[in-house]
C-alpha cells in the first residue's frame, strides 16, 4: 500500500510544469513537458515517434507467430481514439485557453485556429497569473530568472520572452531609454543583449537566454516607464526563438532558487550600500529608485555589480 502511494505521488505534477503529450495522452505514465510544446524541436518526442516508428516496422516485417502482441502508439493516435468532445487543443492543454477541442487531428501547422493563436500571442501581453513579494521585490511566478537581472518566460512553441526583472527596474528607476535589439537580431546568455540609459550613463544588460530575436515591444521605445509600471507584463522587451533553449535554462533561477537569489541579491545591496544609500537595512520595502539615491560614482558601481557587467 504504501509503495503504491509513493509511485502516485511521484506522479503529481509540481507548480509551474505540465504534463508531456505523451503522458497528457496516457501512452507513458509520467513525463513533463521541458520544451514548451514545441513539439518538433524536442528531443524526447523525437525519440518516442522513432521508437513507435522501428515497432511498426519489426510488426510489419513479423511473422505471425512472432509478431508484437502490441506496439507503442504514437500521442497522436491515442487522442484521436478519444471521443470528439475529449481530444485536448494543445493551447487548451498549455492553459493558455479554457477551452478548445481540436479540429485538424493535430496537424498545428495546417491549424488556422494555430495560426491566429500564435499571431496573437505574439502581439498582446500575456497575463502573469501570479505574483509573489520576495525580499520587498515581485517575483513573477512559472519565469526563469538570470543572475544578471532579467528575465525569461518560455511560451507555446518554443519561443521565449524576455524582460528586466523587479529588481533591475528599482535598481534603475525611470529611464530615459531603453534600447532593445533588432528583429533577426542574435542574442546569446550571459552576453550584452541590449541596453539602458538614465541620464548620461549607459549600461549595458545581458540576455538571459541564446536565441534569435523574432518581435520586439514597440511601445517601450516611447515609453520605458512601462518597465517600471509593469516588468512583467506590458514591460516585455522582446521575443526570441531560442537556439539552445533546454541548456540555458539550467542555468537560470526558477521557483524556490529564484527565492533564494532574490533574497541573497537584496543582502548583497545592503552589505555594498553601507552608508551611500539611505535604504533602512532592518527588512523593510525597498526604495522604488535606488539609482537616484546613489551619487557620483557610486552609480556605476551599484548598477554594474548587479547587472553583473
Amino acid at each position: 500500500m504504501e509503495t503504491r502511494a509513493k509511485k502516485e505521488s511521484m506522479k503529481i505534477v509540481p507548480p509551474g510544469k505540465k504534463k508531456c503529450v505523451w503522458m497528457e495522452a496516457g501512452v507513458v505514465s509520467y513525463k513533463l513537458c521541458d520544451n514548451n510544446y514545441d513539439c518538433p524541436t524536442c528531443v524526447y518526442d523525437q525519440g518516442m515517434q522513432l521508437k513507435v516508428a522501428r515497432q511498426k516496422e519489426a510488426a510489419q516485417l513479423a511473422t505471425v507467430e512472432t509478431s508484437p502482441d502490441k506496439f507503442t502508439e504514437t500521442w497522436v493516435d491515442k487522442m484521436m481514439q478519444l471521443p470528439a468532445s475529449q481530444r485536448k487543443c494543445r493551447y487548451m492543454i498549455t492553459g493558455e485557453i479554457g477551452r478548445k477541442i481540436c479540429p485538424n487531428a493535430y496537424e498545428c501547422g495546417n491549424c488556422s485556429f494555430d495560426q491566429m493563436m500564435q499571431e496573437r500571442l505574439l502581439a498582446e501581453t500575456l497575463p502573469v497569473h501570479s505574483q509573489i513579494q520576495v525580499a520587498g521585490y515581485e517575483l513573477a511566478e512559472d519565469t526563469y530568472y538570470h543572475e544578471g537581472h532579467t528575465w525569461a518566460k518560455t511560451e507555446y512553441g518554443g519561443r521565449v520572452r524576455v524582460g528586466l526583472d523587479d529588481f533591475a527596474q528599482k535598481l534603475l528607476g525611470k529611464l530615459s531609454k531603453i534600447e532593445i535589439p533588432n528583429i533577426g537580431h542574435e542574442v546569446k546568455q550571459s552576453e550584452a543583449g541590449f541596453q539602458v540609459r538614465r541620464n548620461g550613463d549607459t549600461f549595458q544588460v545581458l540576455s538571459p537566454i541564446n536565441g534569435i530575436v523574432t518581435h520586439i515591444n514597440d511601445q517601450i521605445s516611447d515609453n520605458p516607464d512601462i518597465v517600471n509600471e509593469s516588468p512583467y507584463e506590458k514591460g516585455w522587451l522582446f521575443i526570441v526563438e531560442p537556439t539552445k533553449l533546454r541548456k540555458n535554462l539550467k542555468s537560470l533561477h526558477y521557483g524556490e532558487e529564484a527565492n533564494k537569489y532574490m533574497t541573497e541579491e537584496r543582502e548583497r545591496l545592503f552589505a555594498m550600500a553601507n552608508d551611500d544609500l539611505k535604504i533602512a537595512a532592518d527588512g523593510g520595502v525597498s526604495v522604488e529608485d535606488i539609482f537616484e539615491e546613489l551619487e557620483g560614482e557610486n552609480r556605476a558601481r551599484f548598477v554594474k555589480a548587479f547587472l553583473r557587467t
